[in-house]
């Protein structure tokens, strides 16, 4: 089990749980961790998931505004550490084991 932790933004402190797969969006309909309040976030913006090899990875949805691991864009979907922290629109986050 995994929690996707808000660390700066106007969320800060937020937190949604997720066993395998978690969607970071603006729109609840399409997204389970919904951040509604940054505006540099996209509907359906990235997606976190665990691989058969049990890491996680992170994906771009091509959203409008990117998504930025450590200062740099994001490309392909690729590994993300736990504790790592990313960035969308002007939300930092991390992943935690619960």
């Amino acid at each position: 089990m995994y929690v996707l932790e808000v660390m700066s933004g106007p969320l800060d402190g937020k937190t949604w749980a997720f066993e395998r797969e978690i969607t970071i969006g603006r729109d609840d309909a399409v997204a389970t961790a919904c951040i509604t309040i940054d505006r540099y976030i996209s509907r359906k913006h990235a997606r976190l998931y665990e691989e058969e090899d049990g890491r996680l990875r992170l994906a771009d949805l091509a959203s409008r505004n990117g998504t930025r691991v450590g200062g740099r864009a994001l490309g392909d979907p690729e590994p993300i550490g736990l504790g790592e922290p990313f960035v969308i629109g002007r939300t930092s986050l991390r992943v935690i084991r619960s």
